[in-house]
């Protein structure tokens, strides 16, 4: 037999041994599809072996007794074959029930609802509800569980700590965006002379609100609260720079905005002390902790935090191309007979949260001297756009990513 008839040979039997191995694995498995709400659920329970639905449409509650009755009809059926349980990613219905059924040893994997409707599409008849649901999740999981990764309760804890921050940054932004405002009515002038977010300014606000307010206090006591909500830091010569266009202001005196003001900078500390303590509980995490991504120069533990708690496991992904997409940094794909589209956006699907981490540390990375700022620049120079480029940084930061995941004891080298 030639040399090459052997080798294909070779390849072909370790393949077929791999497709057997696969096969008899997947026979002794049961796949349990959830369709989740909130407050009842339902369960279909799918065996590929003979492909049957051995449990149709069980509808339980979403309390202990709901629960207990789930957990009764797996534990009949687990004598026999393992159960693997597959939930719809639907917020955050999912979490208590996938808790109740880890803490009983059962793996527990999350389906992407875009991919569960698609598998549901197959179908010829236009029908849709919680029984059809949970049958089709069941018997997708049957063929894609080897594909998906079972939730983990670090990920979970370090993701919702990433998405809470997330929002507060959020709601914080709005909040500073609705004070300036307000004072564009009450003192449009402030903004451009001072910095109206330190805490010596919003010391000044807190008190007095508009410009006649602060016109009319003497300049002594403006410095003392400068001083003291400072603590001594602040130059108090800009507070007679206050104090003096406040005299000359444009801005007309409103009681009910002057009210609006004092309540949103309170909102406003409020929501930056709950930013503090939720970054301090990310920064203390054990996956942001060990994480080998700091061996990334220029990259902080709050964007490790949101990066970590996106991917939640690098098994999942078998190239870079596919955590890149995952991310939503790839380009779409335009392309019919012998046209094809020259350039195209980016597609923006998969998880916000990591395209978010992303695209912000790849930002941060730009600002400093590296290989970083040098491949934004080269993008650039090509005549793309700023968000174009940053685009182009954050892909190249994924691919860093994904090699250093794959390969945490080794050293990371960027030329």
């Amino acid at each position: 037999m030639p040399l090459c008839h052997a080798r294909l040979h070779d390849k072909t039997t370790i393949e077929m041994t791999r497709f057997l191995e696969r096969w008899s694995y997947f026979m002794t498995k049961l796949f349990c599809g959830i369709d989740v709400a909130k407050y009842e659920h339902v369960a279909s329970i799918y065996d590929p072996s003979t492909g049957e639905i051995v449990l149709d449409s069980l509808h339980f509650d979403n309390n202990s007794k709901g629960f207990k009755s789930l957990l009764s009809h797996l534990s009949k059926l687990n004598k026999s074959k393992e159960v693997v349980v597959g939930f719809e990613s639907t917020g955050h219905y999912h979490q208590t029930l996938f808790n109740y059924l880890t803490t009983s040893k059962y793996k527990c994997y999350l389906i992407n609802p875009y991919m569960t409707n698609k598998f549901r599409s197959i179908s010829l008849r236009d029908a849709k509800n919680d029984n059809i649901d949970s049958r089709a999740i069941a018997q997708f999981l049957s063929f894609e569980y080897s594909n998906l990764v079972n939730e983990e309760f670090l990920s979970n804890e370090l993701k919702e700590l990433s998405l809470q921050r997330k929002f507060l940054m959020i709601d914080s932004s709005k909040m500073k965006i609705k004070l300036k405002s307000y004072l564009d009515r009450v003192f449009p002038e402030l903004e451009t002379s001072v910095d109206i977010h330190c805490k010596a300014i919003r010391a000044i606000l807190k008190k007095y609100p508009t410009a006649l307010d602060i016109s009319k206090v003497r300049i002594d006591h403006l410095k003392k609260l400068a001083k003291e909500a400072s603590k001594g830091k602040y130059n108090l010569s800009k507070i007679e720079t206050v104090k003096e266009t406040a005299k000359s202001s444009i801005g007309f005196y409103s009681k009910a905005i002057g009210l609006n003001i004092i309540q949103c900078i309170e909102t406003l500390q409020i929501k930056e002390k709950q930013i503090d303590i939720i970054e301090k509980s990310i920064i203390s995490h054990p996956l942001v902790i060990e994480s080998p991504l700091h061996k990334i120069k220029g990259i902080n533990d709050i964007e490790i935090g949101y990066i970590m708690s996106a991917i939640i496991s690098i098994d999942r992904f078998s190239c870079a191309k596919k955590l890149i997409a995952y991310a939503g940094l790839d380009p779409k794909i335009r392309q019919s007979g012998t046209w094809q589209a020259g350039t195209t956006k980016m597609s923006k699907r998969g998880s916000k949260l990591l395209r978010y981490a992303l695209i912000w540390s790849a930002y941060n990375m730009t600002r400093f001297e590296g290989p970083m700022k040098r491949y934004y620049e080269t993008k650039i120079s090509q005549g793309k756009s700023h968000y174009n480029a940053l685009g182009h940084c954050a892909a190249k930061l994924c691919r860093w990513i994904y090699w250093i995941l794959n390969n945490p004891d080794k050293d990371f080298i960027t030329k």
